[in-house]
């Protein structure tokens, strides 16, 4: 592979709409000595992906930055001072295209080897549709909420990409799961281990006792109804915000109770966090379920972002490299 030669990626050039994303040539990237050159398969499209790209998550940037934080492909080429990868090897990674570092929808990508993990099973794309809420749900289950085995996590929204993850990795750890979800998901989600709460409004008349933690995938719920719902030391977890930017709550209650309550954003995990919940998803990967998905062609890049966007679609999407 000759890294003089050019091939085909999605990119923007400056923050904006869906319009700023062009599909065109580039350059093969460069590899230094502790650099892996992937031929890329197929990359996932985040939210993330379009808040990178619209800079609403304000993140240093290449002149041409191409689009994507998740891929999976096979190993053209490795640096000097690489010894865990060998040419043929598949790969995944998830945490490209932000701070810095180059994205990785285009044919070729220039990934740290400490960036990269071995590909576990037969289904690439399915791997790949699971690792990003996987690793999210992986963070605050295994490192953030520190719950002891029997104790109760809700989850609200239960029936998204990070609510079914979040459900199997407390199942795998031991928890008792509850999630909040519309009646028509019951079944997938009792079939995952949670017992189900539908979502309508007085759905914490539900709750026969305060629960040790709540993660809040929706942000829907008001603050000081999720405050109201936990045990003394209990714990919020949020990774999604109400259109309204306010919120009140009861102070003296809240410290009283000793309750706590923190933001988690993916992108703001240190590399550290990421591969020790990379390869806690690796360690479970012969009973975790990927959730669906659909395939794109490149050409639809700037398609694929705004529908990641759109509530309505539920499929993750996946986009074919040529």
């Amino acid at each position: 592979m000759n890294e003089d030669q050019m091939m085909k990626a999605a990119y923007f050039t400056h923050t904006g709409d869906i319009n700023q994303i062009q599909v065109g040539q580039l350059p093969v990237p460069a590899i230094g000595p502790t650099d892996v050159l992937v031929k890329i398969q197929e990359a996932a499209v985040d939210r993330v992906d379009a808040y990178v790209r619209s800079g609403a998550f304000q993140t240093p940037s290449n002149s041409q930055q191409i689009i994507g934080r998740d891929a999976w492909g096979t190993v053209v080429k490795t640096g000097t001072q690489v010894h865990a990868f060998h040419v043929g090897d598949r790969v995944w990674t998830n945490s490209m295209g932000y701070g810095g570092r180059q994205g990785i929808t285009g044919q070729f990508a220039a990934i740290p080897e400490t960036r990269l993990f071995p590909m576990p099973i037969s289904d690439p794309s399915g791997w790949l549709a699971l690792v990003h809420p996987g690793a999210t749900a992986a963070i605050i289950v295994t490192q953030l909420l520190k719950l002891k085995p029997e104790q109760t996590l809700l989850i609200e929204g239960g029936a998204g990409h990070v609510g079914r993850l979040l459900i199997q990795c407390a199942k795998i750890a031991g928890l008792r799961v509850m999630a909040t979800a519309n009646p028509r998901d019951f079944s997938a989600l009792t079939a995952l281990g949670a017992e189900v709460i539908d979502y309508a409004e007085g759905w914490e008349q539900q709750l026969s006792q305060p629960v040790d933690a709540i993660v809040d995938t929706s942000g829907q719920v008001p603050l000081q109804l999720n405050l109201d719902q936990l045990a003394v030391g209990g714990q919020i977890i949020l990774i999604a915000a109400s259109p309204k930017p306010a919120a009140t709550f009861n102070l003296p209650q809240f410290y009283m109770a000793e309750q706590r309550l923190r933001g988690f954003v993916i992108s703001h995990a240190s590399l550290e966090s990421l591969t020790q919940a990379d390869e806690w998803l690796l360690a479970h990967a012969d009973v975790l379920q990927a959730p669906a998905f659909k395939r794109l062609s490149l050409s639809e890049a700037a398609s694929a972002h705004q529908m990641v966007m759109d509530p309505q679609v539920k499929t993750r999407l996946l986009i074919s490299l040529p």
